[in-house]
């Protein structure tokens, strides 16, 4: 049997190699004699490629059908001694808002049976009676631990770490550390066994490659690209480059040039011009890492100060900064992004809870922990490389933050705020309380047969129900953060058509490249998983699917992995079952097992109703207000209390900035509503839809009704 020992051995040479769109992947080619190849005592049955929340389930599934199975945990630094030999992929590595859409009961099988587990983790814990449903907007209850939730879907990430653990342990999967992938070799087109950086060998008779970069399928000469295909390719309208006024943008005019009148640190990284609407290009979204953060002093560690740290590089912070508006020094932990008036939140204007009195901080706004431009190379980049680009993603992020905690050109009221959160000291103890998992949105992406498109959920809905080819369901946003970012002299020169920046004639920076549109509830086709015949055989490809830029760009949710993942060590299992290839399996077979197991595959999903039989309600500013908190009975207000009034609205504070004279949507559209509810549950005569950066006139300033929402009065 392969030893943890060996499988720690790292090659200190390296060869270092830049590979083109359509090649195998080559790599640390280089070995010693020492290190030379090591056969294992015995084959798999089915071999995971790398522990992301799609490898687990991917495992566990061909564990639980009977398949010897074994997980090779590849990612860097997490699945090495110094990030923690963590399991789960970004699930567990600080993504604690789970990206689930508007229908959360689309989500079955492996994927529902974790988020189950993670809810009865608190069901006896003293935490029960202090967490709420959902406050956050757009994502649904049983966000948090609460009554009538039999999931919980966000994440503490130590404990989605033990969820995985427990799951593979019962299962009987042999998970295997530091185990990265260097060669492949194949007899024909069937993949017979595998070499690792340390020189281990691998056999299997069936392989998934669940990695977020399709590193083993890259190396098994699997058809792939990377960037941004032209909307001509298939008849998109969202691929290739879109230069837009979308969500996730700069809401001040930064002037992007220095004294040299060159573009500051971090601004200009676009090299070529801006290029042309719709074209195709080789970059990728940026990448970030999901900060597991606290304002409870007693699990707080301060923000690091990073190595090497050049106040000079962070200049485009301390002019986002710089300057305070009456909105945001009365709110330091809620910094307006509303146009003209605000800038990216404190420490994010997308700072959402997670059990334990913990949030996950994402990217918000123009200036945010994505790195933009910085993931360009990582897709097609060797190991070592690759440690660079991490590194360079934690320089970034880190000293993000800590030019906004202690620089003194930053505002008071944002270095205040600052002050107020820090690290979990409970979370990430091997590496510093720093998560070891670059999110990795997207980076190769297989090229099958059939690729899903921007087009194929529309598709879906003119064709209809495709039966027992379906593998799961999706929902999620086409989501796509920026790729590029320039420093525009105007809005000619950046191809902009309008936008709150140009109206002063000044030179400014620009983000490129984010779209949030939503496809509906689509089913998920068998085809994503399935390389080309010609190419291998005994192949399932889930964390890289057969899709464009656009259509990853919804495919790419952590519950959507854990979907096909579970989709595909099920197929795998069939497969050797049957005795065919992956592309041949019996398919009313797979999807009446996965039937079996929970998966949910067909589109038939009954619209989310109330999460509670009553709501909690309270008065505010003679107002009553309905709570999204659950109540065992009805409840009224006071007689003196009365309902809103036909012009006053509830305006969530992380969707919507909000002056004495106006209030505006910040990055995406949404509602305004006439209670707390989640606004899935509310008649349409109780929201009143708005616009990404629509700002709409108020008679009165506004009125706070807790630390999420404002009464709002229209003019």
């Amino acid at each position: 049997m392969c030893t943890r020992m060996s499988l720690r051995r790292v090659l200190s040479i390296v060869l270092l190699a830049r590979i083109g769109e359509f090649s195998v992947a080559d790599d640390m080619k280089v070995f010693d004699a020492e290190h030379a190849a090591e056969e294992t005592d015995d084959a798999y049955d089915v071999i995971v490629y790398d522990a992301t929340s799609g490898g687990v389930t991917a495992a566990v599934s061909a564990a639980r059908s009977g398949m010897k199975t074994a997980l090779l945990c590849a990612s860097w630094p997490a699945c090495f001694p110094e990030g923690g030999e963590r399991v789960g992929g970004m699930s567990s590595g600080g993504l604690g808002q789970t990206d689930v859409g508007g229908h959360t009961d689309i989500i079955g099988g492996l994927a529902l049976e974790f988020y189950s587990r993670n809810r009865q983790h608190y069901m006896a814990t003293a935490l029960e009676s202090n967490l709420k449903t959902d406050r956050i907007g757009g994502g649904g209850n049983c966000r948090l631990p609460a009554a009538g939730c039999n999931a919980t879907f966000n994440l503490e990430p130590h404990v989605a770490k033990e969820i995985f653990e427990d799951m593979l342990r019962e299962a009987n999967v042999s998970v295997f550390f530091s185990a990265q992938v260097d060669t492949v070799r194949k007899t024909n087109t069937t993949i017979t066994d595998i070499t690792l950086v340390d020189g281990q060998t691998f056999s299997a008779s069936r392989w998934i490659d669940a990695s977020y970069e399709g590193d083993l399928f890259a190396r098994a000469g699997v058809t792939y690209i990377v960037g941004r295909e032209a909307n001509t390719t298939f008849n998109e309208t969202l691929n290739g480059r879109t230069y837009k006024n979308s969500g996730n943008q700069f809401d001040q005019t930064i002037n992007p040039f220095g004294a040299d009148g060159k573009p500051i640190p971090y601004l200009d990284n676009n090299g070529v011009g801006p290029g042309i609407p719709g074209e195709a290009d080789k970059k990728v979204p940026a990448y970030n890492f999901r900060l597991c953060l606290t304002t409870n002093t007693s699990n707080m560690a301060p923000w690091p100060k990073p190595a090497g740290y050049d106040p000079a590089m962070f200049e485009l912070v301390r002019r986002t900064y710089a300057t305070s508006t009456s909105d945001n020094s009365s709110n330091a932990n809620k910094v307006s992004s509303g146009t003209g008036t605000g800038r990216p939140g404190v420490p994010s204007c997308n700072n959402a809870p997670v059990p334990g009195g913990k949030t996950d901080m994402n990217n918000c706004g123009g200036v945010s922990s994505d790195l933009i431009g910085g993931s360009w190379d990582y897709p097609d980049a060797n190991y070592s490389y690759r440690k660079t680009i991490w590194e360079s993603h934690r320089y970034y992020v880190q000293g993000l933050l800590w030019t906004m905690a202690h620089d003194p050109a930053i505002d008071p009221a944002v270095r205040a705020g600052m002050a107020k959160w820090g690290l979990c000291k409970d979370e990430f103890t091997a590496s510093d309380n720093w998560p070891p998992a670059l999110y990795v949105r997207e980076a190769r992406r297989m090229q099958g047969t059939h690729i899903f498109t921007q087009n194929t959920p529309e598709e879906q809905k003119r064709a209809g129900d495709m039966g027992v080819l379906s593998i799961g369901l999706g929902n999620y946003n086409f989501d796509s953060h920026n790729c590029q970012r320039f420093a525009c002299t105007s809005p000619e020169a950046c191809r902009i058509a309008g936008g709150p920046h140009d109206a002063n004639g000044k030179p400014f920076a620009w983000d490129e490249g984010d779209v949030q549109i939503g496809p509906g509830v689509y089913q998920i086709p068998y085809w994503v998983l399935v390389p080309r015949a010609s190419e291998t055989d005994n192949l399932l490809v889930v964390g890289a699917p057969s899709a464009t830029h656009i259509g990853m760009s919804t495919l790419r949710m952590e519950p959507q992995y854990m979907i096909l993942g579970h989709a595909a060590g099920t197929a795998a299992a069939v497969s050797l079952q049957q005795g065919t290839t992956m592309a041949n399996i019996d398919l009313a077979t797979l999807s009446a097992k996965l039937r079996a197991q929970g998966q949910r595959t067909n589109t038939t999903i009954t619209p989310p109703g109330p999460s509670c039989a009553h709501y909690v309600r309270k008065c505010v500013a003679e107002r009553c207000i309905e709570t999204n908190t659950c109540s065992s009975t009805p409840e009224q207000c006071p007689t003196t209390c009365k309902t809103l009034l036909a012009n006053e609205w509830l305006a969530n504070v992380d969707m919507f900035s909000a002056t004495n004279t106006t209030v505006t949507a910040k990055g995406q559209a949404t509602f305004l509503k006439k209670s707390e509810v989640w606004s899935k549950e509310l008649p349409a005569s109780e929201l009143k839809a708005v616009n990404a950066h629509q700002s709409l006139p108020l008679s009165e300033p506004p009125v706070n009704v807790d630390d999420v929402y404002k009464i709002v009065t229209l003019a």
